[in-house]
């Protein structure tokens, strides 16, 4: 999916509840939208700060463990790199 696909349904789905929202979610992941393309899901539809949407993303209790680890590494390394751009 293009994120505009993924803005566009969206901006079409009205979740219920947060299971609703989580559910739309794991649809996504099985569909093959990446970490990201979900967080830009997640934002358009509820409305969110990248910051915030990010954070719920991961609160929705869709990705393992390891998935997590993986995502919080990528981006305390990126955290860092912007605030050090010589590194």
């Amino acid at each position: 999916m293009t994120l505009e696909e993924i803005k566009s349904e969206a901006l079409n789905f009205v979740p219920k509840d947060v299971n609703a929202l989580r559910n739309k979610v794991m649809e996504l992941r099985t569909r093959g939208v990446s970490f990201l393309g979900c967080v830009a899901f997640v934002q358009a539809n509820q409305n969110l700060s990248l910051s915030d949407a990010r954070q719920q993303t991961l609160d929705l209790d869709v990705w393992t463990d390891d998935e997590q680890h993986k995502i919080d590494l990528y981006h305390n390394l990126m955290m860092r790199e912007l605030d050090d751009p010589d590194e």
